[in-house]
């Protein structure tokens, strides 16, 4: 059974927080002194109400002394303008934060980076935050010695998804990159193989050399009725 990796395993867990009443220039100076780019923000009941980040708080800046747009774009203005003018996080902050389970895969912390469009995901545990992941935390898979990887690939494909031919397949590491090689029964179980490695978390590619000796994957040949039977009405 395979046991892939889990935003908790390579989130933050000590997370700095602010509050929505916390001052502009007290987030300026946390964000410099602990060299992070944003914070969750902890609302009145304990939730995440939101994040601030330093493309929220650098709004101040672009809005000095901008000049003033054509009169159909001056309503969004108005509401960048009036967050820019927030003298507390609660009036600066983005929401609702953008947040992820513990318990997701770190591929689905991915796509939900990139759908979004963000570098960063509020980690939770059902309403509790637990966590902060960031898009170099995701990487942090692909930082697996070859000979640990290895291991991984051989109990989670070899031994765990392919039990009924484990002894055919032989493995090799290097930089990341998974080789598979031997003789299997089926062109369909060197095909799953090549699936499986490709999906543990920290390969990051596949050589597959595995040979087999039936290929499962053609279809038979349709059978075709005698011209006796077509000709029966």
């Amino acid at each position: 059974m395979r046991h892939p990796l889990k935003v908790s395993d390579v989130m933050t867990r000590d997370v700095i927080t602010v509050t929505e009443d916390t001052p502009y220039k007290e987030v300026v100076a946390l964000l410099a002194a602990h060299h992070i780019t944003a914070v969750p923000v902890i609302n009145a009941y304990g939730g995440v109400g939101g994040v601030v980040s330093e493309t929220d708080l650098i709004r101040k800046e672009e809005f000095q002394g901008a000049r003033r747009l054509p009169w159909a774009l001056r309503w969004r203005q108005h509401q960048a303008r009036s967050r820019a003018a927030g003298l507390r996080v609660g009036e600066l902050m983005s929401r609702p934060a953008v947040t992820i389970d513990q318990t997701a895969t770190i591929p689905e912390a991915a796509r939900l980076m990139a759908a979004r469009g963000i570098t960063r995901l509020v980690v939770t545990d059902g309403e509790v935050l637990t966590g902060i992941v960031t898009r170099s935390d995701l990487l942090k898979a692909f930082l697996e010695p070859d000979d640990r990887l290895l291991q991984r690939v051989r109990r989670e494909v070899v031994v765990h998804a392919l039990w009924d031919d484990p002894f055919g397949i032989e493995l090799a590491v290097q930089d990341g990159v998974v080789t598979l090689s031997g003789e299997v029964d089926r062109h369909s179980t060197a095909e799953l193989a090549e699936k499986l490695t490709a999906e543990v978390d920290g390969v990051v590619g596949v050589d597959n050399r595995l040979t087999w000796m039936y290929d499962d994957t053609m279809s038979a040949p349709a059978i075709q009725p005698s011209p006796e039977v077509r000709r029966r009405p």
